[in-house]
């Protein structure tokens, strides 16, 4: 009966042993264990407890208890739902030597700058997913759709995409772009950049654009088991490693490295 978004989990007191969950708008994963599993918004909350996720579907509800678990659509139908293995390391929520998480995170630039860099003898389509040498060809224009930071890499990367690749670009802040009217293009890839890949403005925008006939779409993302990820077209991670800190630093700066090479 609830609407809005939402990620639930919810106890009854004469059942004690057993966990109802569900998901809409925001992220909801069931870690799978020997005799235990466990509700979490992130893999990383259990890291050190299983690195077996499913992670549920929009509308998803899903039933806990020590050995099984049980997941349902929307509809209420039972269904499967692939199961992940993710090395979610805990070591990347530690602080170490640094007085704080925004400092950490601003010396750690350079390794996810070096790790997001493809290891390729040339930058090509293909970096972004099977099919998109074929599909990048046929594409006119950029419309690119984010919030906040991301969405100052996008503005950054509108001089690039423009002056390297000749191709007209389009920026728009992920949260306006569905309270317009506005000309869908199908031979536009539309481009979509969270750092989390689960920002929801960002998500509905995407969900907009596909709705108007935009079929081709584009993730530059840091976690590739996210929403984002799994709803569009190609994707580019971004390696950033885990952010903490508020102010965005390493997530920046490694969107703009997936933005130049895409331009290139």
């Amino acid at each position: 009966q609830l609407h809005g978004a939402y990620a639930i989990a919810v106890l009854h007191k004469d059942q004690p042993h057993t966990v109802v969950g569900a998901r809409q708008g925001s992220p909801l994963v069931v870690g799978l264990g020997q005799g235990e599993n466990f509700l979490a918004s992130d893999a990383l909350a259990l890291a050190g407890s299983t690195e077996h996720f499913i992670f549920l579907e929009e509308g998803d509800m899903c039933e806990l208890t020590l050995e099984h678990v049980r997941i349902a659509d929307r509809d209420g139908n039972d269904v499967e739902r692939e199961v992940r293995q993710v090395a979610a390391y805990g070591g990347a929520v530690e602080l170490g030597p640094y007085r704080h998480f925004m400092q950490k995170e601003i010396f750690e630039q350079p390794r996810a700058i070096a790790d997001t860099i493809p290891q390729a003898e040339t930058f090509d389509a293909s970096l972004f997913g099977e099919g998109a040498q074929k599909v990048f060809a046929g594409i006119d224009s950029l419309l690119i759709l984010a919030c906040g930071t991301s969405y100052y890499s996008g503005l950054t990367a509108k001089y690039w995409l423009e002056s390297v690749a000749k191709i007209p670009t389009q920026v728009e802040i992920a949260s306006e772009y569905r309270y317009r009217e506005s000309v869908p293009n199908p031979k536009a890839l539309v481009v979509v950049i969270s750092q989390s890949g689960e920002t929801a403005d960002t998500l509905a925008a995407l969900k907009h654009a596909q709705s108007l006939g935009h079929p081709h779409t584009l993730a530059l993302c840091n976690v590739g088991t996210s929403a984002m990820v799994r709803q569009t077209e190609f994707s580019f991670l971004t390696h950033a490693g885990r952010e903490i800190g508020v102010a965005s630093t390493k997530a920046f700066t490694t969107q703009l490295v997936a933005l130049f090479v895409l331009a290139v």
